[in-house]
């Protein structure tokens, strides 16, 4: 069954293996979406959707998660990266292959948002050949991270600049979405230090975007939940507070968020295989 919906799927780190609940359900279902669009985390485990690898994120998280190659101090100091983002993208994807050629073959259009540090603007970057590199960049966590050079332009993770792109899918033409979101109902960004001056005083722009986002986060959430009032957007997020960190080691805890958003996408008829074509 292919929706006639976008696809709007927000970042989070190890948070979005309930993402990986979620779009699995719709690969047992057989849901199509003829356009995703994924923020850091979120584009990340997207990719395995619409190459149609069903339970590939989970498989990487329950083998690799304890490697300290991919989370850990010990990653940072070796390689300026919290989490190992040439270990993820590079060197998993040798021992759980990840189908390039059904991605790239898919029918579906796929966006990877990035910020520029230069610009302190949200860059969209289509599908191609390397797109691993774009999805390194998106999940490049500012203070975490190294920043990347794709397409001539320096880069750090999406979601400082367009957290959750629901805006930005209307305007590609689809007034109809699902947006998953990683946290439960209520949830709202409080604003903290951040060392934003010390760490990216080349990049001004890239502050001002640093030092705003928590309100712009806040308010694509407000627009969110307006927009799925009206019936316009189809919002799935955690029906249970996990309390599952962005780094969370604990994966058990993980196995659970991820049944979760297979429990909370089958509650919704639409997913249901019964229900005629959207």
């Amino acid at each position: 069954m292919k929706l006639h919906y976008g696809l709007v799927l927000e970042g989070g780190g190890l948070r979005g293996l309930y993402t990986s609940g979620v779009i699995d359900l719709f690969l047992e279902k057989e849901i199509e979406f003829p356009f995703v669009i994924g923020v850091s985390a979120g584009a990340g485990y997207g990719c395995s959707f619409v190459s149609k690898q069903y339970g590939r994120n989970l498989r990487v998280m329950r083998e690799f998660r304890k490697d300290p190659r991919y989370l850990s101090l010990k990653s940072y100091i070796k390689t300026g990266n919290y989490f190992g983002l040439d270990f993820i993208y590079d060197e998993i994807p040798k021992h759980i292959p990840f189908d390039t050629k059904a991605f790239l073959e898919s029918q579906t259009r796929f966006i990877t948002v990035c910020s520029n540090v230069e610009t302190g603007e949200a860059e969209y970057f289509d599908k191609e050949e390397d797109i691993l590199q774009a999805l390194k960049a998106s999940s490049a966590v500012p203070f975490m991270s190294r920043i990347i050079e794709y397409k001539g332009k320096k880069l750090l993770d999406g979601g400082i600049t367009d957290a959750i792109p629901l805006k930005k899918s209307i305007e590609l033409g689809f007034s109809k979405n699902v947006v998953i979101l990683t946290h439960p109902e209520g949830f709202r960004r409080k604003n903290r230090f951040h060392p934003s001056w010390f760490f990216y005083r080349k990049y001004p722009k890239f502050i001002k975007a640093i030092n705003s986002y928590v309100a712009r986060y806040n308010e694509s959430l407000e627009f969110v939940e307006e927009e799925a009032k009206k019936g316009n957007v189809l919002l799935i997020r955690p029906s249970e507070n996990l309390k599952v960190k962005r780094t969370e080691s604990d994966i058990s805890k993980l196995e659970r968020l991820y049944e979760l958003g297979k429990k909370d996408a089958a509650a919704f008829s639409i997913f249901q295989n019964d229900v005629p074509h959207c």
